[in-house]
C-alpha cells in the first residue's frame, strides 16, 4: 500500500489549484501535525510533499530561465571556475614534480622555466575567483530579477480572486507568503544558487582528475565516503519536515500579532491582554520548537560532516604515503610521485569541502523549496469564473436595477440559504431603504449587488444586463458605495478623495468636498488637504471619515449609489451634515440605503422590509405603517425615538 500512495499519479495541477484541500493542508496551512496522522495519512502528506517539492523546483527553473542570458551565464561561468580550480591544483603537482630535486644555485636551474610555472598555476586561481565574484554578482542579479516576478504574479492572481476567497483566509498568513517566504526564496536564490552549480561542477571535475591520478585511491576515497555520509542523509531526512513546520508557524505567528495589533482597543477595553498573552505564548513556543528541532538536525550535520572529512583526509593521506613509498601503481600503470600525492590530497580535500558545502546549503535550500511551493500555489489560484472571459458593461447605463428570485448563501456548500427568493425593481432615480433587524440579510443583498458575490439561482440585473454575465470590474464601474467602515489609506486626504477617481484634478476634488460639507473640517486641519491620515483612519472622527466616503463617492459620479449604513453612530450635528451630503449625493441617482435612523429612509421612494433572509414587505413609509405589519413594529422599537 506504502508503495502505491507513494508512486501514485498525483495531478499537479490540481494539487495547486485554489479548490484543492491536499496541497492547502499539508504545507500551505497545516491542519494536523505529522506525529497525529494515522500511517495512511503520513503516506499521502510525504507523497504530496515530495511532488510539491520536485514541481516547485521547476516552476523555480521555469522563473530562472526567463532571464536566459543571466541564468546561462550562471551555469557557464561556474563551469569555467570549476576547471581553473581543478586545473590550477593539478598544475601544482606537476611544478613539484617538476622542481622537487632542483638545485636552485645551480647555474643550469631554469628560473624562467620555474616562475612561469607559479605564474600560470597563480593565474588559474586569479582567473578563478574573478569568475566566481561576477557569477556570484549574476546569481544575486537573477535570484532578484525572479523574485520580483514571482511576487508580482502571486499579487496579480490574488486580486483576481473573488471576495468570498479573503472572508476565508488568514491575513497574517497572505502576508507573510509575500513577506517571509518570498524573502526565503529570494534567499535561498542568492545564498544557493552560483555555489549549487559551482559545487555541482567542481565535484565533477575534481573527481575527474582524482580518477585520473590515481584510480586505486579515488575507489578507496568513495568507498570510505559511502561508509561515512549515510547518517548525513538520515540527519537531513529528519530535518525536512521541521523546515515546512516552521515556515507554517511563522505565518500563523504573524496573522496573529497583525490581528492583535489591530484590536488593541478591544483587547484593553475588554481586559483580555493577559489572555492574548498567553496565547501568544503558546505559538511562539511551537515556533520555538519547530525551530530547535530544525536547527537541532541540521547543527548536528556540520560537525560530524567535518570530523568525517577529517577521517577521509586522514586515511587517504597514509594509504597514498604507502603508495609512494612501496611503489605501488596508480591502477593505470604509473607510479606515484610526491606531486600527484599532494595535488590527489587536495582533491581529496575540496571534494569533502563540496560536501560540507553542499549541507550547509541543504537546509536553505528546503526552506527554499517549502516558501516555494506556498508561493506557487499562491500563483496559481485561479478565480472560480474568469472575468476576461465575460462582457462589458455598456458605455451609458441608466441605472435600473432588478432581483428575479435570488436565492445564495454565502456557504455553496451549506443549506441554509442567507437570501431566499429576493424580489426587487428600482429604476432610474429611486431610493431604495433596505431596513431590518441584524442579521436579518440587508447586507447581503448590497453585496450581490455590488457583485462582490453572485446569486446561488436567480438573477441580479443592471439595465437587463445579468450579473454573472459581466465583467466585476465592468459592473463595479457603475457604483459608488459608501460602506458602513470607511476604509481610508495613511495617505494625505487629498490623495485617499482621489482614490475614487484617479485622473481627478485638485480643484475638483475640492468641489466634491464642498458638496459632502467635508471641506470644512478639512480647511480646519493644520495641514488641510496634505493632512497625513493615521493607519485606519484613528486622527478622525466617524462623522469625518464618513464625510469623506461621501466625498469620494461624489467624485465618482456613478449612476448607482449604495449606503451601508453611512449614517450610524454620529451625533446630531454631524448626521444633519451627512443627511445633506446625502441629499446632495443622491440626486439624480439609483439609491440604495441601509440605516437604522428614520431620517434616512422616511422619504424614499420604496422601503424593502428584510427578515430571515427574505424581503417580507415592501411599500412606502406611511403605506407599510398602515399595514401594521413587522415594519410598524420595527418603526416603534427602532425609529419612533427619531
Amino acid at each position: 500500500m506504502s508503495k502505491k500512495i507513494k508512486n501514485q499519479d498525483i495531478d499537479i495541477e490540481q494539487l495547486f489549484s485554489s479548490s484543492s484541500q491536499d496541497l492547502n493542508n499539508t504545507i500551505v496551512d497545516p491542519k494536523k501535525k505529522v506525529k497525529d496522522m494515522s500511517v495512511e495519512e503520513r503516506r499521502k502528506h510525504f507523497a504530496i510533499l515530495k511532488k510539491a517539492k520536485k514541481y516547485s523546483f521547476k516552476k523555480l527553473l521555469s522563473y530562472l530561465n526567463q532571464r536566459k542570458g543571466l541564468f546561462f551565464w550562471v551555469i557557464f561561468l561556474n563551469f569555467i571556475s570549476a576547471i581553473c580550480l581543478t586545473g590550477s591544483t593539478y598544475g601544482i603537482g606537476l611544478v613539484l614534480d617538476e622542481f622537487i630535486n632542483t638545485d636552485f644555485l645551480m647555474h643550469n636551474f631554469d628560473g624562467f622555466k620555474f616562475w612561469g610555472a607559479i605564474s600560470l598555476v597563480a593565474g588559474f586561481y586569479l582567473i578563478q575567483e574573478i569568475i566566481t565574484l561576477v557569477s556570484a554578482t549574476l546569481s544575486t542579479k537573477s535570484g532578484a530579477i525572479t523574485t520580483l516576478i514571482m511576487r508580482d504574479e502571486a499579487y496579480k492572481a490574488l486580486m483576481k480572486m473573488p471576495i468570498s476567497y479573503f472572508e476565508s483566509q488568514d491575513a497574517g498568513k497572505l502576508m507573510s507568503i509575500f513577506s517571509n517566504d518570498i524573502e526565503n526564496i529570494s534567499y535561498g536564490l542568492t545564498a544557493c544558487l552560483s555555489p549549487v552549480f559551482q559545487t555541482l561542477f567542481i565535484s565533477i571535475t575534481t573527481l575527474g582528475f582524482m580518477l585520473y591520478s590515481s584510480l586505486y585511491l579515488t575507489l578507496i576515497s568513495i568507498g570510505i565516503m559511502i561508509l561515512l555520509y549515510p547518517l548525513v542523509a538520515i540527519l537531513m531526512a529528519k530535518a525536512i519536515p521541521h523546515f515546512g513546520k516552521q515556515q507554517s508557524r511563522i505565518a500563523s505567528i504573524n496573522g496573529y500579532i497583525e490581528e492583535n495589533l489591530a484590536a488593541q482597543h478591544l483587547i484593553r477595553a475588554y481586559g483580555q491582554a493577559k489572555n492574548i498573552e498567553d496565547e501568544f505564548n503558546i505559538k511562539n513556543k511551537k515556533l520555538f520548537k519547530s525551530n530547535f528541532k530544525a536547527s537541532l538536525f541540521s547543527g548536528i550535520i556540520y560537525p560530524y560532516t567535518f570530523s568525517a572529512s577529517m577521517i577521509l583526509q586522514f586515511v587517504v593521506t597514509i594509504i597514498g604515503s604507502i603508495f609512494l613509498i612501496t611503489n605501488i601503481g596508480t591502477g593505470w600503470g604509473t607510479a606515484y610521485t610526491i606531486g600527484s600525492l599532494t595535488s590527489f590530497l587536495i582533491f581529496v580535500r575540496r571534494t569533502t569541502n563540496q560536501v560540507i558545502r553542499m549541507i550547509e546549503n541543504m537546509a536553505q535550500i528546503q526552506m527554499t523549496l517549502v516558501s516555494a511551493i506556498r508561493v506557487i500555489f499562491l500563483i496559481n489560484l485561479k478565480p472560480p469564473v474568469d472575468q476576461t472571459t465575460l462582457a462589458n458593461m455598456p458605455e451609458k447605463v441608466e441605472g435600473n436595477i432588478e432581483f428575479k428570485n435570488v436565492n445564495f448563501s454565502y456557504d455553496p456548500n451549506s443549506p441554509t440559504l442567507q437570501l431566499k427568493n429576493a424580489n426587487l425593481k428600482a429604476k432610474k432615480g429611486d431610493v431604495i431603504a433596505i431596513v431590518g433587524p441584524t442579521g436579518a440579510g440587508k447586507t447581503t443583498i448590497i453585496n450581490l449587488l455590488s457583485k462582490f458575490y453572485v446569486p446561488n439561482s436567480g438573477e441580479v440585473l443592471m439595465d437587463n444586463f445579468s450579473s454573472t454575465q459581466i465583467n466585476e470590474q465592468s459592473w463595479r464601474d457603475q457604483i459608488s458605495i459608501v460602506l458602513q467602515d470607511t476604509f481610508l489609506f495613511k495617505e494625505t486626504i487629498l490623495e485617499n478623495l482621489r482614490y475614487a477617481k484617479l485622473d481627478a484634478t485638485d480643484e475638483e476634488i475640492y468641489e466634491a468636498a464642498k458638496l459632502s460639507k467635508a471641506h470644512e473640517f478639512i480647511s480646519q486641519l493644520e495641514n488641510g488637504y496634505q493632512e497625513i491620515i493615521n493607519e485606519g483612519g484613528s486622527n478622525l472622527s466617524q462623522g469625518e471619515r464618513q464625510l469623506l466616503a461621501i466625498t469620494r463617492a461624489i467624485l465618482a459620479n456613478k449612476n448607482i449609489l449604495i449606503l451601508d449604513e453611512a449614517t450610524s453612530n454620529v451625533d446630531t450635528r454631524t448626521e444633519k451634515q451627512l443627511q445633506e451630503a446625502m441629499l446632495t449625493l443622491m440626486k439624480g441617482k439609483t439609491s440604495f440605503v441601509i440605516a437604522h435612523r428614520l431620517s434616512t429612509i422616511v422619504n424614499s421612494d420604496l422601503i424593502l422590509v428584510v427578515n430571515d433572509g427574505q424581503i417580507i414587505e415592501k411599500g412606502t413609509h406611511h403605506t407599510l405603517l398602515a399595514q401594521k405589519g413587522f415594519y410598524e413594529k420595527l418603526y416603534h422599537l427602532s425609529f419612533s425615538e427619531d
